[in-house]
């Protein structure tokens, strides 16, 4: 996945994306396919493909496109159930946990697509989107890697026992100093990101998105009394278990590079 994932980012732009849709369409059919053993029953199709549009129009036509994808998502839905054969149907938790995905994967997901869409503007943008993603993937992973074995090593207080037992402050702790070592190693070789000041923001910035991320993932799994949402990636769960610290990081990334503008 990593060399992949290199080799799409030092290509171009739109290899990226294949990476991003794949990984959106895979996680959202996870969280469908185990809401529906917990006893739900959810409108798969419609998920699935409204989840996998909004990346796909956001880097087609920018984030102007996002409102209409949802709208039709929610729209089919409806219809899905109207169309059922009455109120057994369920049709309005069923409708609630259709777009659940489609929020949490499909438009946070999407941010994927707006970030790497910096890099088809040209001029001074051209390795902005490449090397915003690239940084933002090795600062959620260090974050994830270093929490783990922190945690494992001296964690003792627990974050939020109730959401997870094993997730410690600790962890926590030692998350934030790997995200902070890794954005800053990898910002020293970038030529967009490359003052000191931008790379303590992005920093900051992943260091408190991506343990949410990770927090509401677990939060959610509890809740449908699950260990993970998949076994695609062996040891590791599924999509949405893997890139779960990533789905919350990237609006606030993307958003934190509107602000700061590390191309000028």
């Amino acid at each position: 996945m990593a060399a992949a994932f290199i080799a799409a980012t030092v290509w171009r732009p739109a290899a990226v994306m294949v990476i991003v849709v794949a990984a959106v369409g895979l996680a959202a059919f996870e969280f469908l396919t185990q809401s529906e053993s917990a006893g739900y029953r959810p409108a798969t199709v419609v998920g699935v493909v409204g989840a996998v549009a909004a990346p796909l129009a956001a880097y087609w036509i920018g984030d102007a496109a996002l409102p209409l994808v949802f709208a039709f998502a929610f729209l089919a839905t409806a219809v899905t159930f109207i169309a059922a054969d009455g109120v057994e149907s369920a049709p309005l938790p069923n409708t609630a946990i259709t777009m659940m995905p489609l929020i949490w994967v499909g438009l946070l997901g999407s941010y994927a697509a707006l970030i790497l869409r910096f890099s088809t503007f040209g001029g001074s943008y051209e390795n902005t989107g490449t090397d915003t993603f690239f940084i933002l993937v090795i600062g959620v992973i260090a974050h994830d890697i270093v929490a783990f074995f922190a945690g494992r090593s001296a964690g003792r207080t627990p974050l939020r026992a109730w959401i997870s037992p094993n997730k410690t402050v600790e962890g926590l702790i030692g998350g934030i100093v790997g995200t902070f070592i890794a954005v800053i190693a990898v910002g020293m070789q970038s030529t967009t990101w490359d003052d000191p000041s931008e790379w303590i923001m992005l920093a900051i910035v992943i260091s408190i998105f991506a343990p949410l991320g990770d927090l509401a993932e677990s939060m959610f799994k509890r809740n449908l009394n699950i260990k993970d949402f998949g076994s695609v990636l062996k040891g590791h769960g599924g999509a949405l278990d893997r890139f779960d610290s990533l789905l919350f990081a990237m609006p606030a990334v993307y958003y934190l590079t509107l602000v700061i503008q590390p191309w000028s």
